[in-house]
């Protein structure tokens, strides 16, 4: 029986790995994804990274909108004032 590279175990069946071509066993990686447990992991990884990526863009983008909004305001009561002051 063929050897799993991971955990070393015989199996009856091995899957190879898309990523890193790895022979695994179905309990030492995903065989739907193709991906053994080390490389779906690290692939799991990068998609957090990138949502996290996503997230801060969003956050700064809102935090970008209300400094603008806010200076907007600011404009309106300086011309509020001005005018106060010619009446």
């Amino acid at each position: 029986m063929p050897e799993c590279g991971i955990c070393g175990e015989n199996a009856e069946k091995l899957y190879l790995c898309g990523n890193c071509g790895v022979k695994f066993c179905e309990n030492d990686g995903s065989p739907e994804e193709k991906l053994c447990i080390n490389c779906s992991e690290k692939v799991k990884e990068n998609r957090e990274a990138e949502h996290e990526e996503e997230r801060e863009k969003e956050h700064e983008g809102e935090e970008t909108e209300r400094e603008e909004e806010e200076r907007q305001e600011d404009e309106e009561e300086d011309k509020d004032e001005n005018l106060d002051d010619y009446r």
